[in-house]
């Protein structure tokens, strides 16, 4: 993907060149909204177009909006889709105790483990069943605000995850185990403490979920605890939790391969730190499972191949 701002008024012009050599003139306003689309190798109708066409599309919007973001340093993403945001997340919750992280996320590892264990499951929704799909998430706030940076904590965050790497070569040479080598990176919590900015945990919401049969979806919502929009969202399948050592490594974990959807859903390789498998994003993992451009990152049971979003 390649982007460049051709102006800026009251909107932002942006030509963003896809995967597939198409050219994108968008015009957005400085929240986002795009206001003006015109491309060059697809129809003009969404009906018309391939499944992977309209994901080119929608791949050069998104691109669009981290490239103004990243540019001007406007909010053209919600929070919880900013990668920046969520490595700010990443960094506040790794910081936890374990008896804050079960005051702060009890409710959550309670209700993924009522799935698995012989305890009584409480379904969120009165018409649903214990084998539809469920995605149970908690909104994250942080302070002090992760957008104040002077440059971006993905990019300061991979750096130094390459650094960590590279001192501890044998480990992840030696170990294709993800939670070995995110324990690893994680025990020099000295230097991510020290060589990037810190972040508290200021408030999280209540739990709320998703349920979808598998046609039709429908949500709960919480109570926001601030008057501001979250920085970021926990984002979780049931999942057999004797599989993780780690209750916290398995929020973290989370929260980067959130970054990693959010870089492969704007047509983009994900930064080395966060290309890893696991579940990250709802919507990122039903891209993975419905279209072939993505391959099933979400899945620890298959191997990527490559790790950039191909063309079609």
């Amino acid at each position: 993907m390649k982007a460049v701002i051709t102006g800026e008024s009251k909107r932002i012009g942006v030509k963003v060149q896809d995967n597939n050599g198409v050219d994108h003139g968008i015009e957005m306003i400085c929240d986002g909204e795009i206001k003006y689309h015109e491309q060059d190798g697809y129809s003009d109708y969404p009906a018309e177009r391939t499944q992977a066409e309209n994901e080119h599309v929608r791949q050069a919007r998104r691109f669009a909006k981290w490239h103004v973001y990243k540019e001007r340093g406007y909010e053209t993403l919600p929070r919880h889709e900013n990668p920046d945001c969520l490595v700010a997340a990443m960094i506040a919750v790794s910081a936890l105790s374990s008896d804050t992280v079960e005051g702060h996320f009890g409710d959550l590892r309670t209700q993924l483990e009522s799935h698995y264990d012989d305890s009584s499951l409480d379904l969120p929704f009165d018409d649903a069943h214990p084998d539809d799909v469920f995605i149970y998430r908690k909104d994250l706030y942080l302070s002090p605000d992760p957008l104040t940076e002077d440059s971006s904590l993905a990019e300061q965050y991979n750096d130094l995850a390459a650094e960590i790497r590279a001192d501890l070569s044998a480990v992840f040479d030696e170990s294709d185990n993800l939670e070995h080598q995110l324990t690893s990176l994680f025990n020099h919590e000295d230097r991510l403490e020290t060589e990037l900015p810190s972040f508290d945990l200021e408030a999280v919401s209540e739990m709320h979920s998703l349920h979808t049969d598998g046609r039709t979806e429908q949500t709960t919502t919480a109570e926001s605890p601030l008057d501001r929009e979250p920085d970021a969202q926990i984002e979780l399948p049931p999942l057999n939790l004797e599989q993780f050592e780690l209750f916290k490594l398995l929020l973290v974990t989370n929260l980067s391969a959130q970054v990693r959807d959010r870089f492969l859903m704007m047509g983009e390789e994900p930064p080395e730190a966060f290309q890893h498998q696991g579940f990250g994003t709802y919507r990122g993992t039903i891209k993975q499972q419905i279209n072939d451009m993505y391959e099933r990152y979400y899945l620890f049971s298959e191997s990527p191949s490559t790790w950039t979003p191909t063309r079609s």
